[in-house]
């Protein structure tokens, strides 16, 4: 099974003239928005939050033991960025205008750049990273109309937008994906008709969605693993493409487990029918279970679960283990903060996800993507 570094390994020689610009890069680009490039001292060099430089600057063994130490797996992060940096179809790429905000004060985690070449301004916007703090401004998506980073999204677009005259393309895994939707959505007329194409990687839907998606397939391009939890989260529709990973469940979130059609030069994912039927089913609990919570319920759920995150003070994903069995004490401890109400609430709330999924898995045909019942 082919991944991304199959494709930028059988084109690594050819420019953008020779191959053109296509969706395998795009890939390329979203998983390079998660190297650190805030981190290392080439950032504060060529002053790239407002400037930009050619991608080769970053090819050194420091910088980029640097660059990947915040991913979930750094070593293949590594083995993804070294040819990347190197190679004659990337390493002379601008890059640039990187924008970087973290602050726990308004619960917000969010980085964005954009690579300029011949044609096109190429958008990027980084997912969750490996800090609790994006986790749960991930939450907030639920009880807030709108997050900072959303916000941030749609005013980078115009700013890049006001650069050149340049087509824009805009994309993200994960959050990202999110926020490359919401900028687009959300965006005046003018700056709408500049983008040619937005990628939605994987990224979960809106909780509360009035948006217009007449244009999915044309301009707007969702993928989510066809064993997927994340990106169907808050879908109420198939206004996505599943697609072929190497990994399933949680695992197949990960951009480098991602294949690619030998059919197209491994130039385009690889498509699926259908989504397995977990993932589906567990689409469709979703909408019903949280159709049926209060807000209030939403919220203590939430500080339920952010609080067992930050037990002794953890601040990343690495220091968190949440291995029921393992770390029962851990929930034993935390839910014994609440009062019986809210214990008793907790419980039910949980019990409840459970039923419906077994509910849902026997009869998922008699549901429409949206949790409701099928007429």
């Amino acid at each position: 099974m082919a991944t991304v570094l199959k494709f930028v390994e059988t084109f690594k020689d050819k420019t953008f003239a020779e191959v053109p610009f296509c969706e395998a890069d795009i890939v390329v680009g979203s998983l390079f928005s998660y190297a650190s490039f805030e981190k290392t001292k080439e950032y504060e060099k060529h002053s790239l939050s407002n400037h930009t430089c050619r991608a080769s600057v970053f090819n050194k063994p420091k910088t980029l033991d640097k660059m990947s130490e915040n991913y979930l797996n750094p070593k293949d992060f590594k083995k993804f960025l070294e040819p990347i940096l190197s190679f004659r179809r990337y390493k002379n790429l601008q890059i640039g205008y990187i924008k970087n905000f973290f602050s726990e004060k308004r619960t917000m985690q969010f980085f964005t750049f954009t690579i300029f070449i011949k044609n096109y301004n190429v958008i990027f916007f980084r997912g969750t990273d490996i800090s609790l703090l994006g986790r749960e401004e991930n939450f907030n998506m639920i009880l807030e109309d709108r997050i900072p980073s959303q916000v941030a999204a749609k005013k980078y677009v115009k700013e890049i937008s006001q650069l050149n005259t340049r087509p824009i393309i805009i994309a993200g895994h994960s959050k990202g994906g999110n926020l490359a939707y919401y900028s687009y959505f959300n965006s005046n007329q003018n700056v709408k008709d500049r983008i040619i194409a937005v990628y939605n990687f994987d990224g979960p839907s809106f909780f509360k969605d009035n948006y217009d998606y007449s244009e999915f397939n044309k301009k707007l391009f969702k993928f989510v693993p066809n064993d997927d939890v994340v990106g169907i989260v808050f879908e109420r529709s198939n206004r996505y493409i599943p697609i072929s990973t190497k990994k399933k469940g949680l695992n197949a979130h990960d951009l480098l487990t991602r294949t690619f059609s030998k059919k197209s030069q491994y130039k385009e994912l690889e498509r699926k029918k259908n989504l397995t039927l977990t993932s589906k089913t567990f689409q469709i609990t979703l909408n019903i279970w949280l159709n049926r919570l209060t807000k209030i319920e939403i919220k203590e759920l939430i500080d339920f679960i952010i609080g067992i995150a930050t037990c002794n003070q953890m601040k990343d994903l690495f220091a968190l283990k949440l291995d029921i069995i393992k770390e029962r004490k851990v929930y034993l401890d935390n839910i014994a903060n609440y009062d019986q109400d809210t214990k008793e609430r907790l419980k039910q709330i949980s019990r409840d996800l459970v039923k419906t999924f077994f509910s849902v898995l026997l009869h998922t045909k008699d549901y429409k993507c949206n949790g409701e019942k099928v007429e």
